[in-house]
């Protein structure tokens, strides 16, 4: 290394950190307006209208949002970009729910401390029970979960919260609720109000909403911000009014400090019965919506930061950051928070490197409010105002224009629908509606997905028993005699109903040979719900009437377990672990009943094989055979061993098992009488690639190398015969393995 390298590589390395450290307070800066100004515009929206009176007291509960949340997520999320703060999504329902419960304080006969104290103490309560089970849901490593709530109604809850906000900022700028006799209030308004508001609220959705290529506009809004506020105090000079004026007309923010609880006295307000706790409890249905929009905007924007700065997410762990900050937020009096997309890639592009920059932004937006409250005074409402327009029509572009190109009309139409009925009939019916709309699309767009994997019959599938000649031609005959169905997925009423048409339809087709067994395969299911217990009561008796058997295969322990207590196992239904074992008793019942009397003598050793040889070469090669009885659980052979000997089985059955690591066998086929095995490391001279071992009493007949060797010098015409019979065994074999794989494709 040359001399004075490595100085002047540490004062690189040093540079790059002060670099660093200068990004991240550049970003931090600029992501601390921001963040006060979405903190003050929501807060806004949720004390507005009736509210309006109480905003010195009920903005700071969205201030507090904006420091804690924003530090806490800083500090534990997986991303190190990440920016939190109050988001308009919750806040749009959550103002919902703050009017509501003022309502009903004032319908009890409350007074206004009490409407205050209570709206107050249900948003800090709210935060403190979306903090539960969000960290709830990131412990239970359940976050993924809520990917499969349908995107349409999703949809359909977002661009309802558009049009919340965009009502919001109506009731923040008339003070009245949205009403149609109440639209020509806006005509009323004052140019200063409207102006600034309108020029935020459609600059900032144009430059960040319509796509302009090779161009990120999401920098523009700090910018668009800052020249709202300079567009209304120059409108405010050309009108002759003072900053006094503007704050009695409304247009400025009143003066604002963070605190805990309001200035009255808490003990007193509690002794006299000040919190309304049935107004709190009766809109907790509101609540729980609001819970359920933060966890769902928490996963979208949550995977749409890590896409867009390629960092990995953990979104059981955001969730469960989410959970800290809200638990935090709420015991310290405020509002529900979380991952905000546009302020963290805000931070992202404004320099910052680390989680410094939004432990700084947290840090200065304290800073700002405590030290400063008059300069947060001056901030405009209208500009505020605008923002929340901003928000709505985001939301409602992206949902009512952007989704029509995305999605099929019918899901498309779930949007304009749930967004109505949020418009119409509040909240909870559009919840209601969604839901619902939820279970129909899914039973009707699952319901199509068909609960069959595949068909087969007793010629495409078999068991793993291998069979002698005669005995697999026989099966091949009788194939049809069984109806075979491997099921997939989740069965409920619709698939159930669907498989029993389906079997019916297969048990009315009037073949050569009637149905006899009906196999039903449940190893690619993962449940089933108490319908379905119906369903196979109707397919029992079905298969009952057409003489047919039916066999279930690889019940999972909760489907059986279901099928057991409603009493459906009982019904003379066969029900076998695997399929492998069920086939197998299905192909001895058969082979049984197909037996003649000439079938009947299969069991001797001569009998099976004379339909293969000449007298004099069976002869010849029964002479050669030496005789082996075995035990159940005998080994005839091992792994690794020599291949020096081909087996005959006479009775009984060997099985081919393979031992894993753990010391278990795995049963890969087994041989039963007239079939051949050890042939294949005979012929390529290799060891043993298996064990075979006896699964009950077993004879086989011996063939020994050397000896098979000395037959073809001897006798090439014996020799011949058994090459031959050899040679129809493995094609057999080969047969079966083709019309499984034909049958699989």
């Amino acid at each position: 290394m040359k001399p004075g390298a490595t100085g002047s590589r540490s004062e690189w390395v040093k540079s790059l950190r002060v670099a660093g450290l200068l990004g991240d307070l550049t970003a931090g800066g600029v992501s601390a307006l921001v963040m006060l100004c979405y903190a003050m515009s929501l807060g806004t929206l949720i004390f507005s209208a009736d509210l309006a009176h109480y905003a010195q007291l009920g903005v700071p509960t969205a201030l507090v949002s904006c420091i804690v949340t924003a530090l806490v997520i800083a500090l534990t999320s997986s991303m190190r970009l990440n920016i939190a703060g109050p988001d308009s999504n919750a806040t749009a329902f959550l103002a919902g729910v703050a009017a509501g419960v003022a309502s009903s304080v004032r319908a009890d006969g409350g007074s206004p401390q009490t409407a205050l104290l209570t709206v107050l103490i249900a948003i800090a309560l709210c935060s403190v029970l979306t903090g539960i089970v969000l960290y709830a849901i990131g412990s239970s490593k359940r976050s993924r979960s809520l990917q499969f709530l349908p995107y349409p109604v999703v949809g359909g809850f977002l661009a309802g919260t558009g049009f919340l906000l965009l009502a919001g900022a109506f009731r923040v700028l008339t003070g009245e609720t949205p009403h149609w006799q109440n639209l020509a209030l806006l005509t009323h308004l004052s140019w200063l109000a409207w102006v600034p508001a309108l020029f935020v609220g459609a600059l900032t959705t144009v430059l960040m909403t319509v796509p302009t290529p090779g161009r990120q506009h999401i920098a523009a809004l700090p910018l668009v911000l800052v020249c709202g506020i300079a567009l209304f105090y120059v409108l405010l000079a050309l009108a002759g009014l003072s900053i006094d004026d503007a704050r009695n007309m409304g247009l400025l923010m009143p003066r604002v400090r963070l605190h805990l609880i309001p200035h009255f006295e808490l003990p007193s307000s509690f002794a006299r019965g000040a919190i309304d706790w049935p107004a709190i409890t009766a809109h907790l249905p509101e609540t729980l919506v609001v819970t359920s929009a933060s966890a769902i905007t928490i996963l979208m924007n949550s995977t749409a930061i890590g896409a867009a700065t390629g960092e990995n997410v953990d979104l059981n762990r955001e969730m469960r950051a989410a959970g800290l900050a809200n638990i935090a937020s709420g015991l310290l009096g405020g509002m529900v928070g979380y991952q905000s997309y546009n302020r963290s890639m805000l931070n992202s592009r404004a320099g910052a490197t680390s989680r410094l920059a939004a432990v700084f932004a947290a840090v200065a937006c304290l800073v700002a409010l405590a030290a400063l409250p008059d300069l947060v005074a001056l901030f405009p409402v209208p500009v505020l105002v605008g923002l929340q327009l901003f928000m709505g029509l985001r939301l409602l572009l992206h949902w009512l224009v952007g989704a029509y190109a995305r999605l099929n009309w019918y899901e498309y139409a779930l949007v304009p629908g749930i967004l109505a009925v949020i418009a119409f009939y509040g909240v909870i019916a559009g919840v209601v509606a969604g839901i619902v709309a939820a279970c129909v699309m899914f039973a009707l767009l699952y319901g199509r997905v068909s609960c069959v994997r595949s068909e087969f019959d007793a010629a495409t599938r078999t068991s793993t028993v291998e069979r002698s000649i005669e005995a697999t031609t026989r099966l091949r005959e009788r194939g049809a005699q069984l109806c075979g169905m491997c099921l997939q997925g989740f069965l409920f009423f619709g698939t159930a109903n669907s498989l029993l048409q389906r079997v019916r339809e297969r048990l009315d087709t009037h073949g050569a040979l009637p149905v006899r067994y009906v196999v039903l395969d449940f190893a690619a299911t993962n449940g089933m719900d108490a319908s379905v217990s119906i369903a196979f009561v109707k397919l029992r008796q079905l298969c009952a009437s057409s003489g047919a058997d039916l066999v279930l295969t690889s019940l999972p322990a909760r489907s059986r377990s279901l099928l057991t207590r409603s009493g459906t196992l009982n019904l003379r239904i066969h029900e076998f672990a695997t399929l492998d074992a069920g086939l197998e008793w299905i192909e001895d019942q058969l082979l049984e009943s197909g037996a003649s009397t000439h079938d009947a003598d299969d069991q001797d050793f001569y009998v099976t094989l004379k339909a293969h040889f000449t007298a004099p070469a069976l002869e010849k090669l029964s002479a050669c055979l030496e005789v082996r009885d075995l035990d159940a659980g005998q080994p005839l052979f091992l792994r690794g061993e020599p291949g020096d000997a081909l087996y005959i089985v006479e009775r009984g059955r060997v099985a081919v098992s393979l031992p894993l690591p753990d010391g278990r066998l795995v049963r890969l086929r087994s041989f039963g009488p007239g079939t051949v095995v050890g042939e294949m490391a005979v012929y390529m001279q290799t060891p043993r690639s298996a064990d075979v071992i006896a699964e009950a009493p077993t004879r086989v007949r011996r063939l020994a190398l050397p000896t098979l060797l000395a037959l073809e010098r001897e006798d090439p015409v014996a020799a011949q015969q058994f090459h031959r019979f050899l040679i129809k065994s493995i094609a057999a074999r080969l047969a079966v393995a083709n019309e499984a794989l034909r049958a699989a494709y």
